[in-house]
């Protein structure tokens, strides 16, 4: 094959994202190219060549990312494609390859990434970290519990202002679940509307908060899409973030978005499935909800990751696990390990104890993010309990009160 992989060289960093279009089928936007820009590391991107000429196409943003009573740094997989031309011929495992040993020697235990097709990445080892709940309601109908409180008002952001004000908002909410990513100021300008960009008409991009006395307790960015036949307006609203650092301002800024004048839709993606919004309204059902993947996790590293979070439920439990690890793809992972959990905290070493529970690598990083349980994976014949009694144990450990949530995409 005469295919080479290698890293991508800064003056061709554009190209291999143009180059990206192709496989996801889409135009670029210039402002998103330089977006990409602000918060990349071209080294850290990867291209294919064949003839000087990108045909795969792969990078890793530097990112933080919250886990149980944590967060630890981690490699965001990104930009991923191979050319319909150049399909099957082992380019992406060898673009994973680079990427996963460069957050290895980075000392980056974790590796996530969103998946257009989920089982392309199960075979590298990526378990799934989150769900992702979906709502597509016709807003007339959607009625929420209790009246509106007095004093809060809403108010709506000119673009390019409103950093200082929602990213306190989006901090508190962050520290609650695992999933979270940090962010920059310059991660927030992808966030947010973008100062200079024609805010007029339907489909721009709004910011809204609401504030009280004690301050901004929640915001919502939005896209409206104007739509009208003769019996009148049938808009579309799509949620591309709605956060609340208090239930007051998470509920709050959702009856906002389900009152916007001339639109019959709301469409949100990426929630948690144990999202507020669902025991704030009378009726779920009229919600429409679908259910999805969310984001994919690898585990590169077994005993900083492991070691990188707390346990139980109220992130104080204890107790001792052992179990086999099998990790073809990441060997430096496979084989026994013994997880000693005191008041929350873990000790990971290696172990030659016979292995309460055999995992492979996609499991345990599921297991890992707190939003799946050992006995349920079990029950799918994806834990194998070779110990009486450790799948409780495991369940007592690794489930975090408040279901893991990624809101953002990357």
């Amino acid at each position: 094959m005469s295919v080479e992989i290698r890293p991508c060289q800064p003056d061709r960093f554009e190209e291999l994202l143009r180059t990206a279009e192709i496989g996801f089928s889409e135009d670029v936007p210039d402002d998103v190219i330089e977006r990409v820009r602000k918060v990349s590391d071209p080294a850290r991107f990867v291209g294919a060549e064949d003839g000087g000429r990108f045909v795969g196409t792969s990078g890793v943003f530097s990112v933080t990312m919250t886990v149980a009573g944590g967060e630890l740094p981690a490699g965001g997989v990104t930009w991923v494609t191979v050319l319909p031309s150049h399909r099957r011929q082992g380019i992406l495992r060898g673009m994973m390859r680079l990427m996963i040993d460069d957050c290895h020697a980075r000392g980056e235990p974790l590796a996530i990434l969103w998946a257009s097709e989920a089982a392309i990445y199960q075979r590298f080892g990526y378990g799934q970290g989150t769900w992702c709940l979906n709502v597509e309601a016709e807003s007339a109908p959607v009625r929420f519990m209790g009246d509106p409180p007095d004093g809060g008002s809403f108010r709506l952001l000119p673009a390019g202002e409103g950093v200082e004000l929602v990213a306190p908002v989006y901090e508190a909410a962050r520290l609650r679940r695992a999933g979270f990513l940090g962010r920059t100021p310059d991660w927030w300008v992808g966030q947010l509307p973008l100062a200079g960009k024609d805010a007029r008409g339907g489909e721009a991009k709004r910011l809204v908060i609401y504030e009280t006395e004690a301050g901004v307790e929640g915001y919502a960015v939005y896209k409206t899409k104007p739509s009208w036949d003769v019996r009148g307006p049938h808009g579309i609203l799509n949620v591309e973030e709605a956060i609340g650092s208090t239930e007051r301002g998470t509920r709050e800024i959702w009856r906002y978005l389900f009152g916007v004048d001339l639109v019959r839709t709301i469409k949100a993606w990426r929630l948690p499935t144990d999202h507020p919004l669902l025991s704030m309204v009378l009726e779920p059902r009229r919600l429409g909800i679908t259910l999805g993947d969310g984001i994919w996790v690898r585990i590169v590293d077994v005993q900083a990751a492991l070691e990188g979070r707390r346990y139980g439920l109220d992130g104080q439990a204890s107790g001792r696990l052992t179990f086999d690890l099998r990790d073809e793809y990441c060997p430096w992972n496979a084989g026994g390990w013994r997880l000693d959990v005191t008041d929350g905290r873990a000790t990971v070493a290696r172990s030659q104890e016979s292995a309460d529970l055999a995992v492979d690598a996609n499991v345990l990083a599921s297991l890992f993010m707190g939003g799946f349980e050992a006995t349920a994976l079990a029950a799918a014949g994806r834990v194998a309990e070779l110990r009486p009694g450790s799948l409780a144990v495991a369940d007592a450990l690794f489930p975090t009160a408040l279901q893991p949530w990624c809101p953002q995409e990357f």
